[in-house]
């Protein structure tokens, strides 16, 4: 097994779902994201999974905001500004990225990390 979770917890389904026509994939990578794509994807007139890095369910909680939002399906966040390199990653790697970022900053690499969020459809 790899990643967190025991032989049978380490598989990336979004995967095997990215190729089934018609579906959109949504991958927060916080709490913040995941209420806000939820809550498109219940609204979206197309059939839309939303997956949830289960790793981040032993983290500390973040504030998440009160009131209805939603954030774009399809749609990516530019999480982090930088010119020398684009990393780019969705649920808990998002997280990675960015302390991968900050240990390249030591070396004057400058890192730009951006969060798909979507799967499919992508944002071109």
């Amino acid at each position: 097994a790899v990643g967190h979770g025991g032989l049978y917890h380490s598989q990336s389904p979004e995967a095997f779902f990215s190729h089934c026509p018609g579906i959109n994939i949504v991958y927060p990578r916080g709490p913040v994201q995941a209420k806000g794509l939820l809550l498109a994807a219940i609204r979206s007139p197309d059939p839309t999974l939303v997956f949830e890095p289960k790793v981040l369910y032993r983290q500390a909680v973040d504030e998440v905001p009160i009131g209805d939002y939603e954030l774009p399906i399809g749609k990516a966040e530019v999480v982090r500004e930088g010119s020398d390199v684009t990393l780019i990653g969705w649920g808990n790697q998002v997280n990675r990225l960015l302390k991968a970022a900050e240990l390249a900053e030591r070396d004057s690499v400058s890192c730009e990390v951006i969060d798909l969020q979507s799967i499919v459809p992508w944002d071109e």
